[in-house]
């Protein structure tokens, strides 16, 4: 695709001579009046102004001033070169501290005026790549952290539209690295990127933003259905894409999604990733796998929700009424293996015991390093416990696992086990009691 040049000259010679000494190489506008120049810059879209430094209505120190403050970030960095017979130093100074690019000498010589711009476009181009090269996360290919944003809060700022921000987070991606090696973790990482890659348009925004998060941007206004349609299509392309990766259906590696909208709860990235990552709070500290929009009117249902007793869990499981979301499991895996094991153990009178954990209330722990140890505290028990045994968790504060085929006295031994192999600081600072039932003797 052919580069694009403007220009602009009140005087017809130098214009003209401008115009048909790089018009064989570039796609050149040409205009004599400064303002309609400005005025269809969104249109022509330069890759390089030549613009006449002595102009009757707006001289190029004008021109160059009012590009520098467009809005555009693309169009208000565009290289600005001044077109002037003034030898004065000190307009050459003025001029490149208001950000021209460089000065080119009237009157025009063509075969100059060729190969000087031809210089600057191909050191533009270099920057450009290297600019580009340093906007990428080089593992996925996508956005990194700091042009995900940068792009993110142009689109807010320049077309103040409109749109929703989705907070992704992979779960359990930990226990990836930890059971599989890290080169298998890098490989689920790039092929969960070129999965997000199709649930985008090209004037969307996908990036990652640090380790297994990414974030999406999509323009315009979604009616509910078919936002929980996508945010659905996403956790199933995910679900199965690692599942298929790691040649297991047995632990539930999803992505779980938080969603926050502009304007209504923000009009720059930081307003929205902070209630996006509410959002995602709320689905991790549910049971991870699913996505939630933030909604600043269920913040107190939902912190009156945090802990639930042991007979309340129990009496919902019975029937069949448990919220959604396990620890490795979803809700129907999990109800699924609680009545057959409740059934055969009652058959074969099988010992099955039922222990909930819960983190006792500290002031002075912060939400976001509760999360991390709660997530911490689960992968302990999947790695401590039997293979046969079941751990969910049921609350943003509590797990509960089912030891089976274990009569209560070896269970506690079992749970000494795991309360010894957490650290003094974490015993210190996340105290965690649990209650045990016997659900068959």
């Amino acid at each position: 695709m052919l580069q694009s040049i403007v220009i602009v000259d009140d005087e017809t010679i130098p214009r003209k001579i401008a115009e048909k000494a790089l018009k064989d190489k570039y796609v050149v506008s040409a205009y004599a009046d400064a303002r309609t120049a400005l005025s269809e810059l969104t249109v022509t879209r330069p890759n390089l102004l030549l613009v006449d430094l002595h102009m009757p209505d707006m001289d190029g120190y004008a021109i160059l001033n009012e590009i520098r403050q467009l809005e555009d970030h693309e169009l208000s960095n565009v290289p600005v070169v001044i077109m002037t017979s003034d030898d004065d130093a000190k307009n050459e100074i003025k001029g490149f501290d208001l950000g021209a690019y460089d000065y080119i000498r009237k009157p025009l010589l063509p075969d100059v005026l060729i190969r000087r711009v031809d210089r600057i476009m191909k050191g533009e181009e270099t920057l450009k790549h290297l600019e580009k090269k340093a906007e990428i996360d080089i593992l996925t290919g996508l956005l990194n952290r700091s042009a995900s944003i940068q792009q993110i809060n142009e689109n807010l700022k320049m077309r103040r539209e409109s749109g929703l921000l989705l907070m992704m987070d992979l779960d359990h991606f930990k226990l990836v690295n930890d059971r599989y090696g890290h080169e298998m973790g890098d490989k689920v990482l790039s092929l969960v990127a070129n999965t997000l890659k199709k649930f985008v348009r090209s004037d969307d925004v996908l990036g990652r933003i640090g380790g297994d998060e990414f974030v999406i941007f999509y323009r315009g206004f979604w009616k509910d259905e078919a936002l929980q349609e996508r945010c659905e299509e996403i956790c199933g392309a995910v679900k199965r894409v690692v599942a298929e990766t790691l040649q297991t259906s047995k632990m539930q590696f999803g992505i779980s999604i938080g969603v926050s909208s502009s304007p209504k709860n923000g009009l720059d990235f930081l307003s929205l990733y902070q209630k996006a990552d509410e959002a995602m709070y709320h689905v991790k500290s549910g049971g991870k796998g699913g996505y939630f929009v933030y909604n600043e009117d269920d913040e107190e249902e939902k912190a009156e929700a945090n802990i639930i007793s042991l007979e309340s869990i129990q009496k919902r499981i019975e029937n069949r009424d448990f919220f959604p979301g396990a620890y490795m499991v979803d809700y129907n895996d999990f109800c699924s293996i609680y009545h057959f094991i409740k059934r055969s153990g009652e058959r074969g009178h099988i010992p099955v015991q039922m222990v909930l954990f819960t983190v006792e209330e500290s002031e002075d722990v912060d939400r976001r390093g509760l999360e991390e140890r709660m997530q911490a505290f689960g992968e302990l028990l999947s790695q401590t416990i039997r293979r046969g045994d079941v751990v969910v968790r049921c609350s943003n504060k509590q797990y509960m696992i089912l030891l089976v085929g274990t009569e209560k006295e070896n269970s506690l031994i079992a749970i000494d086990r795991v309360m010894q192999k957490r650290s003094e600081e974490e015993k210190r600072k996340y105290p965690i009691h649990y209650e045990i039932n016997t659900l068959i003797s």
